[in-house]
C-alpha cells in the first residue's frame, strides 16, 4: 500500500532550491545551498526521480580526469509540486526555514 505523507523539510528545501535554479543543479550544489547532508540528499534525489518529480542525467565533467556527475532538474510535475509547496510555505511564513541560500 502506497502512503501519502507530507513532504519532509529536506524534500521541501530541495524542491524549492531546484525551483529557484535557472537550470538543473548537481547534488553537491543542492547540498551547499540547502545544508542537507549527502546521506540524506542522494537517497531523496533518487526517490524524487523515481516519483517523476526530477530528471537526473549524466553530464561529462569539464575538468579532465573528473568523473561525470548527475544534473538534477524538475519535471513539469515536479515544478507544479514545488510551486504548490512554496505557495503553502509563503502562506505560513516559513519558506526561509526550508530554503537556506
Amino acid at each position: 500500500m502506497k502512503r501519502n505523507r507530507a513532504p519532509s523539510p529536506a524534500t521541501r528545501a530541495t524542491l524549492g532550491c531546484l525551483l529557484d535554479a535557472a537550470q538543473g543543479l548537481h547534488g553537491y550544489e543542492i547540498s551547499r545551498r540547502t545544508g542537507i547532508q549527502a546521506g540524506t540528499l542522494y537517497p531523496m534525489l533518487i526517490r524524487l526521480a523515481d516519483q517523476g518529480l526530477l530528471t537526473a542525467q549524466w553530464i561529462a565533467s569539464e575538468v579532465p580526469g573528473r568523473p561525470p556527475r548527475h544534473l538534477y532538474a524538475l519535471t513539469e510535475t515536479g515544478r507544479a509540486v514545488a510551486r504548490q509547496l512554496a505557495s503553502e510555505a509563503q502562506g505560513a511564513g516559513t519558506l526561509d526555514q526550508w530554503v537556506r541560500s
